[in-house]
């Protein structure tokens, strides 16, 4: 093994453990004590046998007619938990209040059922809470992860290890930092460094043309957060824009949860990923270029890096925009059905949020070109 070799792999050793020495740290300074807490344990069962449908119909005093409410009592098989292999019964209340009922059980369906006896004596002491899922996003999620691997070879591990940090960073460090009531924005800002630095490093190794990715990934990112505080101020943003952020208001934690920073996290997080795409390919395509030029120079690569960042900027923008659309467009229908008036809706504070998440992480991608050409123009030309 040569000695090129050895430091790329002491690198990616390095790496590999400054990402999990700051993930276990982090976790344990911003996890609190109620952290995960439920006034229900849930437990995996299979169903083994359904009984017969009980109806009730319940009378509405207002003489807007009646409701019936379904009663399903069945049998299951506990497949996980203490109780694994032991046999209960449980029942499914189904309340045709709601629009979108659950399906009702039938007999072999993987369901996750709930202890009940502290709350209402008058069912069994095990409810239905929801059909069991999860191995079947298991599959998909390993399927995509085996592709991955099978596609990208040694590059697909990396990329892995990547995603297994950033997720990390996001759900065991971010999120329990803002619930423990920390800096939001400080706690964003360190966070995305950390992801910036180790995907970076990890799926590319330590060059320049990381280092060139790295520097255009900031300079985006940096954009694109001091833009959404600007805009959050003119805008007047409260914060209130939904149910989700009104629940977060009255959440116990201790510490009141800034709304206004949560949604400035949620467009520099968002922006992210693609801000990283079109640094790194811009970066790539660059150190290319470096390595077939016969004569360079700053000017003829800052034009040729310009250059190759105008045909990206098209398609990831395009793909952020797509992406915002697509995450809110039941409330845009919704919206656009009960009210047709252009100048009430671009003026709703919901409305006004997916538009400055959508166009200033947009603006971050557009800021991402010429600071990472500008750097890997510098950088390449210089031994």
């Amino acid at each position: 093994m040569n000695r090129k070799n050895q430091k790329a792999i002491f690198v990616y050793l390095l790496v590999i453990l400054i990402a999990v020495a700051f993930t276990l740290a982090g976790h344990k300074i911003c996890s609190s004590d109620s952290e995960g807490q439920s006034d229900m344990d849930f437990y995996k069962a299979k169903v083994t046998l359904v009984g017969e449908t009980i109806t009730e119909t319940i009378s509405i005093d207002d003489g807007a007619g009646s409701i019936e409410n379904k009663v399903i009592p069945f049998s299951i098989e506990f497949t996980g938990g203490p109780y694994k292999g032991e046999s209960a019964d449980a029942t499914q209340l189904i309340d045709s209040m709601y629009m979108n009922p659950p399906k009702e059980v039938e007999e072999g369906d993987n369901i996750i059922v709930a202890d009940n006896s502290g709350m209402d004596s008058s069912v069994n002491q095990w409810i239905f809470i929801e059909h069991n899922r999860s191995n079947y996003l298991i599959g998909l999620c390993l399927a995509f992860l085996l592709l991955i691997v099978l596609i990208g070879r040694s590059k697909g591990f990396a990329t892995i290890l990547s995603l297994i940090f950033t997720a990390s960073a996001i759900f065991l460090v971010y999120i329990p930092s803002i619930l423990k009531g920390y800096n939001i924005y400080v706690s964003t800002i360190i966070n995305c460094i950390f992801i910036i630095l180790v995907s970076l490093i990890l799926l590319n190794g330590m060059n320049k043309k990381t280092l060139c990715a790295i520097l255009g990934n900031i300079g985006g990112v940096a954009v694109a957060g001091i833009l959404a505080v600007i805009m959050n101020n003119l805008l007047h943003i409260t914060g209130l824009i939904d149910e989700d952020y009104t629940f977060l208001a009255y959440l116990e934690t201790g510490v009141p949860i800034d709304l206004q920073a949560v949604i400035w996290g949620g467009v520099v997080i968002g922006s992210l990923g693609a801000i990283m795409d079109v640094a790194m390919s811009i970066a790539s395509a660059m150190n290319e270029l470096s390595a077939h030029m016969q004569k360079k120079s700053f000017s003829r690569m800052l034009k040729s890096g310009m250059n190759i960042g105008k045909d990206a900027i098209g398609t990831m923008t395009n793909t952020l925009i797509l992406a915002y659309i697509g995450g809110s467009l039941a409330m845009v229908l919704l919206l656009t059905a009960y009210n047709r008036n252009v100048l009430y809706l671009f003026n709703l504070e919901m409305i006004a949020v997916e538009v400055v998440q959508a166009v200033v992480g947009s603006m971050g991608i557009l800021f991402a070109v010429p600071v990472t050409a500008i750097f890997a123009a510098y950088i390449f030309n210089k031994e």
